[in-house]
């Protein structure tokens, strides 16, 4: 590898204003935006620059740890729900009065659907706060460590979900509008449609600066594996669509060349064969990545002995390589088999009643792999059961895991298994479908009146004021309607990272009161708004949401298991999911600590194989103390699990081989 030269990757660009870091979770996307942040607060003196994190589950804070940071530098995680509080600080009398304008729906639905709509959008809220800040220029550099892809992506589909907001607030304001501009003195613009028009061009500001090469960028973080390079792919495919700049992907965790006597190139000592197995594997999937992308520069960034945290951020980007004639050297294929699987504390079946096995954790600590083995290993052990792998993560990863093309429909993976990735969209854009064509039908035999015409246009955008998130509830239902069909005994569940799973589990009951002022509003209206479709399917929608609140909290027909790596900040966020999932009444009997750095041979004193062993050690021993109740499996690293046959030797080391059915 070569060294990074000065000048030769985005921080250098002076005209640089937005610069984000994003990627699957784990991957170090947090370290990479800290140390950006401070080099350049460091190199701008002179400019106010923002360090923002937007994930659910912050972590910027305990990456700076007890750093001291240049004083032009200022730190916020967003708090969605304090934007919101902001949002209707500030505007709560506008969207009070809008509805006041004259509709079909009289003043108090609309404020109820607004008041219930609006804890949803604390997304929303932020985003406009963000562009806010952008538009004013109050920071000369924001510097964004984003959620993991599948939040990032939501974030990216922001400025739509902005635009279908207003439209439909606008529809709300159109007629009294159409009656000053005809019938009044007043042909201009009043406050409320200033109100409207300002959000309007704020989300117009960021969506310029979104596209400007010079002024906005977009860094990918990765790590050299196969699942993480793909939904990297994903990643870079949705910011091309969206013409969003990136000149850099930053390849994080690099094995270096090692010796059982010390890191020194041409020492007589043989090489690590651990360092030498994971870095083979790291370079056979990173040469076809680099050929297709030969537009972004990739930047290695070595794997360390100690974690990047507090005054180790100040000297990171000086260890930034480009991968050069790394990804030239001759692939070890033997090295690439070299690491066995190895578990550790391999834990009890579990229960033949359980009907739904979550896998949990923070982004990139090996869920989807852990719900794949496991998913398989339980189809073997037990040949009369139906199960099914489903993901929530709105980045799916199972098709990647599994070799094999899984979609929004179940198909068959093997014998009594089948897999399924939801499509929110598409759940809740089948439920839109219906509305429309309801309401359709119910204005098409209407007179065409000046009011009958306005409140078409109102009722037709009712469905934007639902809360975000929506979408994901219904797709999630899906669960019980497997469940309750009688299709399959046992669920196993790949669920999405942390902080967009909270999220998720705490969306039910703002989704039961959305629903409730719903069917309200078509039992008030019901001479009126005749919609047996629509009412059929939010009946069956706010079942199904009670009855999985109801699954949810049943430790004998519910059950979590945590997956989590031996870091500090892995830990840690370990420790704020158990605490937020106890409050839901979940059980978590499992904690698996993944990706450990498997022993080598005796007479091998690798000194970074050895300083990630010692490290990970004293995490080990912090979880014991903080998940004591919980049974901790160990799984070390290993060759990648390949094809089913992998995933399944991988699941029946993480079980202890108890009869079919039957926990101990």
């Amino acid at each position: 590898m070569s060294a990074l030269e000065p000048g030769s990757n985005c921080l250098e660009e002076t005209a640089l204003s937005l610069l984000f870091f994003g990627g699957k979770g784990g991957v170090g996307k947090t370290s990479c935006a800290c140390a950006s942040a401070l080099c350049i607060a460091r190199a701008r003196p002179g400019e106010s620059v923002l360090l923002l994190s937007t994930d659910p589950a912050h972590s910027v804070r305990d990456a700076l740890a007890d750093l001291r940071a240049p004083r032009n530098l200022v730190v916020l995680e967003l708090d969605a729900e304090e934007s919101l509080e902001r949002f209707r600080a500030q505007y709560r009398g506008q969207l009070r009065e809008i509805p006041r304008r004259g509709t079909l729906l009289d003043n108090d639905d609309i404020d109820a659907l607004l008041e219930v709509a609006l804890p949803g959008m604390d997304e929303l809220a932020a985003y406009l706060e963000m562009a806010a800040w952008v538009e004013q220029r109050r920071y000369g550099c924001i510097v964004v460590d984003t959620a993991p892809t599948g939040h990032t992506l939501r974030l990216l589909t922001m400025p739509s979900l902005v635009r279908r907001w207003l439209s439909a607030l606008d529809a709300l304001l159109a007629t009294h509008r159409y009656m000053r501009r005809r019938f009044g003195c007043d042909p201009g613009d009043d406050h409320l449609d200033r109100f409207l028009l300002e959000l309007e061009h704020t989300r117009r500001t960021l969506v310029e600066l979104l596209g400007d090469a010079r002024r906005c960028r977009f860094v990918p973080v990765t790590l050299a594996e196969r699942m993480s390079l793909t939904e990297t792919d994903d990643l870079l495919e949705m910011l091309a669509h969206d013409a969003v700049t990136v000149t850099d992907i930053i390849i994080n965790r690099v094995r270096p060349q090692s010796r059982c006597g010390g890191p020194q190139e041409g020492s007589k000592a043989d090489p690590c064969p651990v360092c030498t197995a994971e870095r083979a594997r790291q370079l056979a999937v990173l040469a076809p990545f680099s050929r297709q992308h030969p537009d972004q520069r990739l930047l290695a960034l070595p794997m360390l002995p100690d974690e990047p945290r507090g005054g180790l951020l100040e000297g990171l980007w000086p260890r930034f390589e480009t991968l050069g004639h790394a990804l030239h050297e001759t692939i070890d294929e033997g090295a690439l088999a070299a690491l066995p699987t190895r578990v550790e504390h391999a834990s009890a079946l579990p229960p033949a009643g359980l009907r739904l096995l979550i896998f949990a954790g923070k982004g990139g600590v090996g869920k989807t792999t852990l719900a794949c083995a496991s998913a398989l290993h339980l189809s073997r052990r037990r040949p009369g059961d139906r199960l099914l792998l489903f993901s929530t993560d709105p980045a799916h990863s199972l098709s990647d895991a599994l070799g094999r093309d899984v979609g929004p429909r179940a198909v068959s993976i093997a014998a009594g298994l089948d897999a399924q990735e939801v499509d929110a969209e598409t759940a809740f854009g089948a439920i839109r479908a219906v509305y429309l064509e309801e309401i359709g039908g119910l204005f098409g035999d209407q007179p065409s009146q000046l009011d009958i015409a306005f409140d078409r246009e109102v009722m037709q955008r009712l469905l934007d004021l639902a809360p975000p998130g929506l979408d994901e509830i219904m797709a999630l239902t899906a669960v019980m309607e497997h469940l309750d069909g009688g299709c399959y005994d046992l669920i196993v569940l790949d669920a999405a990272p942390s902080g967009h799973l909270l999220r998720l589990l705490a969306l039910p009951p703002l989704i039961n009161n959305w629903l409730k002022l719903f069917f309200e509003l078509l039992l008030k209206y019901r001479n009126v708004m005749r919609m047996p479709r629509l009412s059929a399917r939010l009946v069956a929608l706010s079942r199904a949401v009670k009855r999985l609140r109801a699954l949810l909290s049943d430790p004998h027909r519910t059950r979590v298991h945590l997956v989590t790596v031996a870091t500090e900040l892995g830990i840690a966020e370990t420790a704020d999911l158990t605490s937020a999932l106890s409050d839901m009444h979940v059980s978590m009997p499992v904690l698996a600590i993944n990706q450990l750095t498997p022993p080598g041979p005796e007479a091998c004193a690798c000194p970074l194989c050895s300083a990630l062993r010692v490290r990970e050690a004293r995490h080990i021993d912090d979880a014991a103390r903080r998940f004591s109740r919980m049974h901790r499996v160990q799984v070390y690293r290993q060759r990648e699990p390949i094809g089913l046959d992998g995933l399944a030797e991988l699941g029946a080391a993480l079980y202890r081989q108890s009869p079919a059915g039957v926990s101990r």
